[in-house]
């Protein structure tokens, strides 16, 4: 690695992550991030250098997605570790509870997983993997989500305590009741991030761990349109980003994003993790008989989501669409942010990296500061 990436803790398993899968998603939230280790000094690039991202100057296109980063104290924590695009877990328009643990548990394969994996079973292992190339696992909390009072607040404390060149997006969801109309819960959601101060806004379409209504209005042009329009009559001026799971093919991702463009969507983002069912060695159900699939999170998924990211890019070309893309799922280590460039990603963002390796933007800072200075 580069010389001055010695100066820093190692990643897992040297070192622990910051979310502690024993404890519950509570306890995280309130006590964490885990984390004994020192902010690393980050030389700000020079403002001339700043790069466009939906309207904001920022440093640099490297962020953290929608997940880990439960209340203002985790947004500013990466923020503060080099993370300039960072983006508030997702909200709800009123409070809902996590998923009991477990919610995350470690998981086995020897391979690149495959978009036709999806759905398909997956083991648990109790034995963590030993590199960060290896790292994967289930992601299973349901979209919980506290009360719109504290999110207001919070969301304001969080946007107020960025640094000169970063941004916060905001993801919110909307949620099935009955006798209410769900895709305009995804507005009143979005009016919460607004009052807070939201710059940037971000529907998820594509959550594998709620109904499935919910998880996956990403595959329905005609609703991502609706959604779109609901959400846009709040402020026209906000961007609003998508966020999608795995399409298993180039023409629907077509309708997809046609559908978001005409609807006045100004970027998405993808994937999501991929939807597998996690077993255990005696092929029951890893996180209990009421939740057999999970999303499968890590450095398996990452050819999934480099695949979505050269259809996207080819289809955002081809249809003249101007939307931004965002690229998330499988980096694990500093070189994998290029990967995702190399793709098509004007955004490279992680979220069980940046848990397990809290220095992963740090790395890469590093790495592209020695590169400028050899040539």
């Amino acid at each position: 690695m580069q010389k001055q990436d010695h100066l820093l803790p190692k990643p897992w398993p040297e070192s622990p992550p910051i979310y502690d899968i024993e404890k519950s998603y509570l306890d995280n939230a309130q006590r964490g991030p885990f984390f004994s280790g020192k902010f690393p000094p980050r030389q700000i690039n020079p403002k001339e250098a700043w790069v466009d991202f939906l309207g904001h100057q920022i440093s640099s296109p490297l962020g953290v997605p929608a997940g880990p980063l439960l209340n203002s104290r985790w947004v500013l924590f990466a923020a503060n570790m080099g993370f300039d695009i960072v983006t508030y877990k997702t909200i709800r328009s009123k409070p809902k509870a996590a998923h009991p643990l477990p919610n995350m548990v470690y998981v086995k394969t020897d391979r690149f997983l495959h978009k036709d994996d999806q759905h398909q079973p997956i083991s648990q292992t109790l034995f963590p993997p030993l590199t960060m190339e290896q790292l994967a696992l289930t992601n299973s909390f349901g979209i919980p989500s506290f009360d719109r009072d504290f999110l207001v607040e919070d969301i304001a404390k969080a946007q107020g305590g960025l640094n000169p060149g970063q941004v916060m997006i905001v993801s919110f969801v909307g949620t099935p009741r009955d006798g209410e109309d769900f895709e305009k819960d995804f507005a009143e959601a979005a009016a919460i991030a607004l009052d807070g101060g939201a710059t940037i806004l971000e529907a998820d379409l594509s959550c594998p761990n709620v109904s499935s209504c919910e998880g996956s209005l990403f595959t329905d042009p005609g609703a991502i349109y609706r959604i779109a329009r609901h959400i846009k009559k709040l402020n026209p001026t906000i961007p609003l980003v998508i966020k999608v799971g795995v399409v298993g093919e180039t023409a629907k991702l077509r309708e997809v994003m046609r559908a978001a463009a005409r609807g006045g969507v100004d970027a998405i983002c993808g994937i999501n993790t991929m939807s597998m069912r996690v077993v255990k060695d005696d092929g029951t159900p890893a996180l209990g008989k009421d939740r057999i699939s999970a999303g499968v999170c890590g450095g398996p998924i990452r050819e999934v989501a480099l695949e979505f990211l050269r259809w996207a890019r080819t289809i955002n070309c081809e249809e003249n669409l101007g939307l931004t893309i965002l690229g998330t799922g499988g980096v694990t280590k500093a070189e994998h942010f290029d990967l995702f460039f190399d793709a098509g990603a004007d955004v490279a963002m992680t979220a069980l990296g940046m848990m397990w390796d809290p220095y992963l933007a740090t790395r890469y800072h590093l790495r592209r500061k020695n590169e400028r200075c050899r040539s």
